[in-house]
């Protein structure tokens, strides 16, 4: 069973990775082989919203030539688990991690459907990996952090985790605090040996 990390730090940033080497050693620790893509350093370009993924090649982009943007989006739906690990940005995710899951949107049908008065998209498979989502930032802001919250769980929505959960981490330097709280994170999502 695999699991996809996406680290979504800038190119100047080195505050994740301690965080993302923790989340591979402890997603081994449960049987899970995580391959991670530091995002900066991946070629992924922009999705240029033509829509091609949708209607013309389902579920391939075929509008952007050049990056290895369909190869992730197959290991993705082919993973027990996605990870977002983001500096919090305005409350949402960094640019780097908002590049790939635009790029992610063939994993979906076009159309909606209706569920309790929103529309959402459709399914394009039966099974989706869950999801953990983590922002790191050093300042408080309940702000920011409510609407993290509230922007994975609406990306939840449309994307259809069997399970999922957003964190906010603040200290990434007591590496002994940041461990017991990863493990947490993991053990939190029941995810199978």
């Amino acid at each position: 069973m695999s699991a996809v990390i996406f680290n979504g730090s800038l190119s100047n940033q080195k505050d994740l990775i301690p965080l993302q080497k923790i989340m591979e050693e402890e997603l081994k620790n449960i049987g899970l082989v995580p391959e991670t893509y530091l995002l900066h350093q991946t070629d992924i370009k922009s999705c240029i919203g033509c829509f091609k993924c949708w209607d013309t090649t389902p579920g391939i982009c075929t509008g952007v030539k050049g990056d290895i943007a369909n190869e992730i989006a197959e290991k993705v739906i082919q993973s027990e688990l996605l990870v977002f690990l983001t500096p919090l940005t305005f409350g949402g995710y960094s640019s780097e991690l908002k590049k790939i899951i635009e790029r992610l949107l063939g994993l979906l049908l076009p159309g909606v459907n209706l569920i309790k008065g929103e529309s959402h998209h459709r399914k394009r498979y039966e099974r989706y990996p869950s999801l953990i989502a983590i922002a790191f930032t050093e300042k408080e802001d309940s702000g920011e952090e409510a609407l993290f919250g509230l922007l994975i769980d609406r990306h939840s929505k449309n994307f259809y985790p069997p399970k999922y959960k957003s964190e906010i981490i603040r200290d990434v330097k007591n590496l002994d605090s940041l461990r017991a709280k990863l493990k947490q994170i993991i053990n939190d999502m029941e995810l199978k040996k």
